[in-house]
């Protein structure tokens, strides 16, 4: 074989380890949460899933995938989901399902929003926007004190919301080393350096819960929007 195949060869070979190494540097692990005050979780602990999402600490270059709509709906008076977090840009959908008016209006880091959502099922009971600031917005109704929703606005594309204990996982990441910001529905929110490579150990995370539970011996009520809604800096 001529010496100059020979070459392109072992570079190809190369380069094709450097890209299998790039392709399977991964961040994996379960976030915990912990019940402020409470002695165990129980029956009348409100859960929620935890927000993970991870932003580059080193200049990684981040595509971001196509917009997303995601569903937010009022049902006896109550937005579902009451936590979610999205990616900037994507469509957020307000579905009013009860045969009454609701009026939303938000507290957030970006421009105030306010939605008049008709009885269901007119088309006015349906309305849309787009959370182009990142950070925490807050929706309440004006006119139902308990409906209550938080929205979590990041600027990458790697979010998944899990279960508290059920492993969240990215793959085909850049090695080295990147932050992982978690966020929970009554929690702050908690900034994490880690370090992506191939096969890494599970990491095990906690963040802190206010809403619900078992607290101070007294059986306490599912978490409500006193307990949920924390006024914070941006």
């Amino acid at each position: 074989m001529p010496k100059p195949t020979i070459q392109i060869l072992i570079a190809l070979t190369g380069l094709c380890a450097c890209l299998q190494a790039v392709e399977s540097a991964e961040i994996r692990g379960t976030v915990a949460v912990e019940y402020q005050g409470m002695f165990d979780p129980d029956g009348s602990t409100q859960t929620y899933p935890v927000s993970v999402a991870l932003v580059p600490a080193e200049g990684q270059r981040l595509v971001h995938r196509s917009p997303r709509v995601e569903r937010v709906e009022i049902i006896e008076n109550r937005m579902r989901p009451a936590f979610m977090t999205v990616q900037k840009g994507d469509h957020i959908k307000f579905i009013n399902r009860d045969e009454v008016f609701h009026e939303l209006f938000s507290l957030s880091p970006g421009k105030p929003v306010s939605l008049q959502l008709g009885k269901a099922p007119d088309r006015s009971s349906q309305q849309s926007l787009v959370l182009k600031q990142t950070g925490t917005t807050h929706f309440f109704c004006r006119i139902h004190s308990k409906s209550y929703a938080r929205i979590e606005v990041v600027d990458t594309p790697y979010l998944q919301m899990v279960q508290p204990g059920h492993l969240f996982h990215f793959t085909g990441l850049a090695p080295g080393k990147w932050k992982l910001r978690l966020a929970s529905a009554a929690g702050e929110i908690r900034w994490i350096p880690v370090t992506a490579m191939t096969s890494p150990a599970p990491l095990q995370l906690t963040i802190t819960s206010r809403g619900g539970g078992n607290g101070a011996g007294k059986l306490r009520p599912r978490a409500g929007i006193a307990e949920l809604y924390q006024e914070r800096a941006q």
